[in-house]
């Protein structure tokens, strides 16, 4: 995966992806890696070719298309009778054929200009199941894009930068985005733009865009081109579909990227402002940094809420944070973002955000609530005081019985993945306070004030800045006062004391609350079985009573106020039973790092990770600084040749430094050899009556030098 350097994916993402589903939604690899088997330049089509299905010619013949310049489009594909398997496809330039004549009454134009190109792939299936090229037509009568021709090749050929080859992508665009946008006719958009296709494209309903108002595309690119100048190290990605219509668009800040690494813990994704929007289809990944402010991990504007572009999104974001999954990551219950995940990262954990399903039921349920004045003290009971799974089980049913909803899908669903948000299923994990029971109560409510439902797509880029600047200007706020100013004490106890040293400010008021309301809390012990003691503890202030646990011979405590889980920092009640059992100190493993002072890592780790990808951006910088020149000298012949001579000029140099250096070190070793040979004759006539082993060793000796 991506780590560091300057990146940006302006064409579609065709280095993020390296298996696709295909139209059944089975995967299927890139043919171009099971056909040729290698990575030479050259794998136009040829007749001893043959292909395991229909899907795999299609991709053949894209990836074809993508070395060339051009972009494609299916013609026709014809079934069998019989079995009504694919036997016959004929795959072709996007460019094939010529323009309808225009017709008042149609709104719609074709997207990509027909010039009649005759180029094509047909391919037909053989008995034995296998396909074949019928024939193959090369020439076309356009002009094709050799600055997208030239960034494949270079794609596929360099190892140099493997890691961060899609950089390149951004050279070829930032030059010539002017050039192409011109050619679009599509207002504000990026429809006629010919840009290499994606490998994934063919999920997507022809005709999927993101809905954008007059110039909104133009405002984003120009955007995120001048902070990229600014800071390389600014990522996004524009996703293109297959008329190459703007499709979804990701962008992340270069500081939160780094602050990623110190808090990768647990992640928000929320999708609620496509729902709640009218102009802006907007999905931020928010996180919480250690003064438990909400950090902008990544921003997208996305088309749909389909399968594929969650999966797009998902692959897209986790290259910008250098491949690092999250250990957790918290959305609302929608089932195409869930089965995304999945795909993408099957091992991480995700949970449903608790706000998002309370908020459902009043709409969900009203029929229910309204018929049953009690459900949602019933509800409520079973989610929030059921303290094993044993009990939660039993009250749900009996919930789900004596209200009548043993055919609504919802609560079935909702009892199907219960473990990814019912409470008591959940004490193994940390969630950082991004999981509240209401939404104004979360943090990323925060950028509610910043979108409205009506906001335009310009006015958010306006806002956007606003937005990180309020941001970055709190947190430095945060940390000096952090470091330089020490927190009032308002009792005599040690764990107050002791971690009033440790954590931040900010979080160290939450725990501070938690501190002082120990006086109000009674425990009583309820049983007791070898090392593990269970206390009940009543807590006067809250009117409630928790249970709490405690092991002596692991030092571990647990409440089923689950405080600590949901928020990372000890509650009221475990801190009475620690008291009880002689602790005056907080257990090192509830001290949680991540809201600790000294939370991010350090710079010096920072800094030698760049060192190590400093060859890479070398690199990178002269891909793009070639690729620039290239365009501006193949404007006329005078700026040709002062390109041409400049290069050979520069090629040369370089390759003179590396042979000056070659050459000294052969020069020094031929020098040292030939003087120990001159050394071993001078012996030898010398001392001719010395042993034969003697000069064997001396001979052994040059040559063992001599090999260097």
């Amino acid at each position: 995966m991506c780590k560091g350097g300057e990146e940006a994916i302006v064409l579609n993402m065709v280095d993020v992806v390296d298996e696709a589903p295909d139209r059944d939604g089975q995967k299927a690899t890139s043919p171009k890696r099971n056909l040729i088997g290698n990575e030479e330049d050259n794998f136009e089509p040829h007749d001893d070719v043959e292909f395991e299905s229909h899907e795999a010619a299609c991709s053949f013949y894209q990836e074809y298309a993508k070395s060339m310049g051009f972009t494609t489009s299916i013609k026709n594909s014809r079934r069998s009778k019989k079995t009504k398997e694919f036997i016959d496809a004929k795959f072709a330039c996007s460019r094939y054929g010529v323009a309808p004549e225009s017709d008042s009454s149609s709104s719609r134009h074709p997207s990509v200009k027909k010039t009649d190109c005759k180029a094509s792939m047909h391919v037909k299936r053989k008995r034995d199941g296998k396909w074949y090229i019928h024939e193959f037509i090369k020439e076309h009568n356009h002009e094709l894009l050799p600055a997208l021709a030239y960034h494949f090749r270079i794609r596929k050929n360099v190892k140099l930068a493997e890691k961060n080859n899609i950089d390149i992508l951004h050279a070829v665009s930032e030059r010539t985005r002017k050039m192409y946008v011109e050619m679009s006719k599509q207002s504000g958009g990026l429809q006629n733009l010919g840009l290499i296709k994606n490998e994934f494209d063919h999920q997507f309903d022809r005709g999927r865009y993101l809905a954008l108002e007059e110039g909104d595309a133009q405002v984003m690119l120009d955007y995120f081109m001048r902070i990229q100048r600014l800071d390389p190290n600014f990522f996004y990605a524009v996703d293109l579909n297959e008329d190459q219509v703007l499709r979804n668009l990701f962008w992340v800040d270069a500081r939160n990227r780094k602050d990623y690494i110190s808090f990768s813990d647990v992640v928000l994704l929320d999708t609620s402002y496509i729902k709640s929007n009218e102009k802006m289809s907007f999905a931020p990944f928010v996180g919480v940094n250690h003064h438990f402010q909400p950090m902008l991990l990544g921003c997208a504007l996305l088309a749909d809420e389909t399968r594929p572009t969650f999966v797009w999104l998902m692959k897209t974001w986790l290259r910008a944070m250098g491949g690092q999954p999250p250990k957790v990551i918290i959305t609302d219950q929608d089932r195409p973002l869930k089965s995304a995940i999945e795909e993408v990262c099957p091992y991480l954990h995700h949970c449903f955000a608790l706000w998002h399903i309370l908020e459902r039921i009043p709409e969900t349920l009203a029929h229910v609530i309204k018929q049953h004045e009690n459900f949602m003290k019933k509800f409520n009971k079973c989610i929030f005081k059921s303290l094993t799974d044993e009990v939660f089980d039993m009250r749900w049913w009996k919930m789900v019985g004596r209200f009548e909803l043993q055919d609504n899908e919802w609560i079935h669903s909702l009892y199907e993945h219960r473990k990814k948000w019912v409470p008591t299923f959940m004490r193994s994990t940390f969630l950082a306070g991004l999981s509240t029971t209401q939404r104004n109560e979360s943090v990323n409510s925060f950028f509610d004030k910043y979108i409205p439902k009506k906001i335009s797509l310009k006015e958010f880029v306006k806002q956007y800045g606003m937005i990180l600047s309020n941001r970055f200007e709190e947190e430095d706020l945060a940390d000096f006062d952090t470091w330089h100013k020490q927190p009032a004490l308002k009792s005599p106890s040690p764990w107050e004391k002791q971690m009033s040293t440790i954590y931040t400010h900010t979080i160290f008021k939450k725990f501070q609350v938690e501190v002082l309301g120990v006086v109000g809390c009674h425990p009583k012990k309820e049983s007791e079985s070898g090392t593990n003691v269970t206390f009940r503890v009543d807590d006067c202030e809250k009117t409630e009573n928790f249970m709490v646990k405690w092991n002596e011979a692991k030092s571990e405590v647990s409440c089923s106020c689950l405080l600590f889980e949901y928020k990372g920092f000890l509650c009221r009640h475990s801190m009475i039973v620690l008291q009880m059992c002689g602790l005056s100190s907080i257990p090192s493993q509830y001290i949680l790092k991540r809201w600790t002072k000294d939370a991010k890592y350090s710079q010096s780790l920072i800094e030698g990770t760049r060192r190590t990808q400093t060859r890479v951006q070398k690199y990178n910088d002269l891909c793009k600084r070639a690729i620039k020149l290239g365009e501006e000298g193949s404007i006329s012949e005078k700026r040709y040749n002062i390109a041409h001579r400049a290069l050979v000029e520069a090629l040369k140099n370089c390759v003179n430094v590396n042979r000056s250096a070659a050459d000294y070190s052969s020069d020094a070793i031929a020098l040292c050899c030939a003087e120990e040979e001159n050394q071993v004759v001078h012996a030898t006539k010398t001392n001719k009556k010395k042993s034969t082993n003697k000069k064997r060793k001396v001979l052994t000796t040059r040559d063992r030098r001599c090999s260097c």
